[in-house]
């Protein structure tokens, strides 16, 4: 390569380095248990009603312990605060009871929809994805600025990953 053409791949590298830099960092929290207030309602009355229901019929608190247990337990994530961290390089994903982090270009493909986006690890649509991909979901924050930045860094990636 002739020294034009080295100075320029380097100028070109630096500008990708400093563009990445320079996007700012993103943060939000979305517990939807606190966001969706008529819904909660209907839920806890919903589940008081059939655990009431269970307890009356069976009259153990053991069998309301596990019914509770068994009702409650997947829907863990309408409970939980999950807290979002946009970084750099890293997607942070943690909650009370774990912490997940993902490099953007593990992400091969996003889907949008109107509480949050999937990200995908399969360029092509494929039934794995909501079990290997990890799925943002808005909360209260703006869903442009969140869906710009993640297609933004998912998009840099997939150009970076290009043969040449």
């Amino acid at each position: 390569m002739s020294e034009k053409q080295q100075n320029k791949v380097s100028q070109d590298s630096s500008d990708t380095i400093g563009n990445q830099q320079s996007t700012p960092e993103l943060s939000w929290r979305v517990h939807p248990i606190v966001e969706n207030r008529i819904k909660t309602v209907l839920l806890l009355l919903f589940l008081s009603t059939i655990l009431s229901i269970i307890y009356f019929s069976f009259q153990s608190v053991v069998v309301l312990f596990l019914s509770a247990c068994l009702l409650i337990g997947p829907l863990y994530k309408y409970f939980l605060p999950y807290n979002y961290h946009c970084r750099i390089d890293t997607l942070t994903v943690s909650t009370c009871c774990s912490n997940t982090d993902r490099m953007w270009d593990s992400f091969r493909s996003s889907y949008v929809d109107k509480n949050g986006i999937l990200l995908s690890p399969f360029a092509k649509p494929t039934r794995l994805e909501n079990f290997r991909g990890i799925y943002v979901r808005f909360g209260k924050h703006p869903p442009e600025e969140i869906v710009n930045y993640i297609q933004t860094k998912i998009s840099t990636e997939l150009k970076d990953d290009s043969p040449k």
